[in-house]
């Protein structure tokens, strides 16, 4: 018998490697994690386990292993 009691769901907003300082420094990259948030609930709602519970674990600025010297330092705080 299959038991799922949570989705886990991680995100990042853009791909580091190809990223500058003003990426970390633009808001709009806040309101992906909310639309993305949104479909993930909406999924789960139309799905065979609505009553699922939604995780949101591990989420960072940047995917593919940051940004040189920008993801590591202090800019890299504000998203």
């Amino acid at each position: 018998m299959l038991c799922v009691l949570f989705v886990f769901y991680g995100s990042y907003y853009f791909r580091g490697d190809t990223a500058s300082y003003t990426d970390y420094l633009n808001a709009t990259h806040f309101q992906n994690l909310a639309d993305t948030v949104d479909l993930v609930r909406s999924t789960i709602a139309g799905s065979k386990y609505p009553k699922l519970a939604l995780w949101l674990g591990e989420t960072s600025d940047a995917w593919y292993s940051g940004t040189a010297n920008v993801s590591d330092r202090f800019v890299s705080g504000f998203l």
